[in-house]
């Protein structure tokens, strides 16, 4: 019976532990250096989000950043089925706080959560919705260019036509699953100078270091940059084990 007991307790601190992690927000912060950014986004700052699935945004998180954004990125599947929409409305409404434009890709869990409706009210809230599209931020007489990919697992990403137009000097690409990315070729490759994916939520649950997907981070393939989420929010159940519920800021500076 002592053991039993034992057995129990432990399972149980291990079952308030994953859900304290699921729940416990790290703010990561990120500095991008790259010769392709124009001197007048030096201390060009994002806010990159992906995977809210669930949650609701934490204030205290948000109220953390002392430093100004310039835009917001939310990395796909801002929800999933069953979710309120009037809790998606607020969590939007808590990224307005900046007061910057907000940009969204879709995500496998949001064409599942009567997309239709999810993009009504996006729109209505004036978030820009990258589908294969992409937008130019302009300081002084340079720009940068946001490219967004299509959902990997219900759209089909074209590269082709998110680079239409695209004339900035320096490139984002936007993908909510980074398997969009890798499958890119040489030559798409050498287009892009940074890529902010998500989905994986670096496993979420990880045993022993082991789990379904990589950790995230920001890492370099085939010398492009790509920034890979471990995601705010969880899959199914509210746990998380040996993974972080996360969210960034990212910071641009020209290399000289």
């Amino acid at each position: 019976m002592a053991i039993l007991g034992i057995i129990i307790c432990a399972g149980l601190v291990l079952v308030f532990r994953m859900i304290f992690l699921a729940h416990h927000d790290r703010l990561l912060y990120h500095h991008v250096t790259d010769k392709q950014i124009p001197d007048q986004f030096t201390n060009f700052r994002i806010f990159f989000i992906s995977d809210i699935h669930r949650r609701r945004i934490n204030k205290k998180t948000i109220e953390k950043i002392k430093e100004p954004i310039d835009i917001i990125i939310i990395g796909g599947d801002i929800t999933e089925k069953f979710v309120p929409l009037q809790r998606t409305i607020k969590n939007i409404r808590r990224l307005k706080k900046w007061q910057q434009p907000i940009y969204f890709i879709w995500g496998n869990n949001d064409y599942e959560a009567q997309p239709d409706r999810l993009e009504r009210m996006l729109r209505q809230e004036n978030v820009i919705i990258l589908t294969n599209s992409n937008d130019t931020i302009i300081r002084g007489n340079r720009t940068i260019s946001i490219l967004g990919l299509d959902c990997f697992t219900y759209g089909e990403p074209r590269l082709d036509l998110a680079m239409q137009g695209a004339q900035g000097s320096f490139m984002i690409l936007l993908t909510h699953d980074p398997e969009a990315f890798y499958l890119l070729s040489d030559q798409e490759l050498q287009s892009i100078d940074i890529a902010l994916a998500g989905h994986t939520h670096g496993g979420q649950i990880r045993i022993m270091g082991v789990g379904p997907y990589e950790r995230g981070g920001l890492d370099k393939y085939k010398n492009t940059k790509i920034l890979i989420s471990e995601g705010y929010g969880y899959s199914s159940l509210p746990f998380r084990l040996g993974t972080n519920s996360q969210c960034h800021v990212i910071t641009f500076e020209k290399l000289t």
